[in-house]
């Protein structure tokens, strides 16, 4: 008798190495699988523009980074609260004291973006929500409410075909600017059950369709990895959420990330993972009571591990 869904994951030739530049961006998932990759070691930038759930405002920030150098006054309105310069389109993490500290924060970090897209090997995009809100005054989709009354908002869900047309102008650019990128799509598991359970379903069937869009028109540079998939229907049970019952728990992490490996890494990557993991505890670990000779051969057991890995 089977007793749950598990998913088939297709072989992906692309995988990822040590060797490889990663940059993610997207929802707070993209932050648990990114965490994961940097304790072993993997190059990778997590979230440079802060959490964006939504897909429009994550082809926003990209199209910011690759059209580098823009000025942010042409491309958005800067609020000033309390002392603090902000914006919709970017993440609080931005808000500065002044003026030109705040502009110079967003240029600085679209240059980066710009190498990046251009130069990395992959591009991790997770998106959380199709719902969005709207600024009333200015008719302009935002990232970040940044605490402003709801009532200056109107609430939607983004149109399919609206972001079919801006991913797929945005994914030339980018495939134009580098030709060998990978580009992992997934949809965040992460249930936004505020938004109501069918609303959620509508949000989330959106973002599928578009990933699939997307991946059949860039064969050759964009995959769909199944994280929602995992969740929802190899782990279906409860015992796999957080107590809030809309996050993902640990060992429903653990699993995905498992799953993840499997496809996307090779071997002597996964060997390496293995070596890494073990140096890290070895790192960590703090003796209650240890005599000289035990420390010396903990660090001695450090030195040689690190040694194997430095040849790997």
């Amino acid at each position: 008798m089977k007793f749950r869904t598990e998913i088939k994951l297709k072989d992906q030739e692309s995988k990822v190495t040590h060797s490889d530049s990663i940059l993610a961006i997207g929802s707070c998932f993209v932050e648990h699988i990114g965490a994961k990759l940097n304790q072993l070691k993997f190059d990778i930038d997590i979230n440079p523009f802060g959490i964006i759930f939504n897909p429009y405002s994550i082809a926003k920030l990209l199209n910011n980074g690759l059209d580098n150098p823009i000025k942010l006054e042409e491309e958005c309105d800067v609020l000033e609260q309390k002392g603090l310069f902000k914006s919709y389109d970017y993440h609080s993490k931005f808000n500065s004291t002044g003026y030109n500290e705040f502009i110079e924060k967003i240029d600085a970090q679209n240059l980066v973006t710009n190498s990046q897209l251009r130069t990395n090997s992959h591009l991790f995009l997770t998106f959380g929500t199709a719902w969005v809100y709207r600024l009333i005054e200015a008719g302009k989709v935002v990232a970040n409410c940044q605490k402003v009354r709801q009532s200056e908002f109107t609430k939607e869900l983004l149109n399919l075909n609206d972001l079919t047309e801006i991913y797929i102008q945005l994914f030339k650019k980018i495939v134009h600017a580098n030709p060998t990128l990978k580009i992992v799509l997934t949809v965040s598991p992460v249930r936004h059950i505020k938004d109501g359970i069918t609303e959620n379903n509508q949000s989330k069937s959106v973002l599928l369709l578009l990933c699939k869009i997307l991946a059949d028109s860039f064969k050759e540079n964009v995959v769909y990895f199944p994280s929602y998939e995992i969740q929802m229907d190899d782990l279906r049970d409860y015992r796999f959420y957080e107590a809030d019952l809309i996050h993902p728990n640990k060992m429903a992490i653990d699993y995905i990330f498992e799953k993840f490996s499997q496809l996307f890494f090779d071997d002597t990557t996964l060997v390496l993972n293995k070596k890494i993991e073990k140096l890290t505890r070895l790192e960590n670990h703090k003796f209650l009571s240890a005599t000289k000779e035990e420390k010396k051969s903990h660090l001695l057991k450090i030195k040689e591990l690190k040694k194997e890995i430095d040849e790997v």
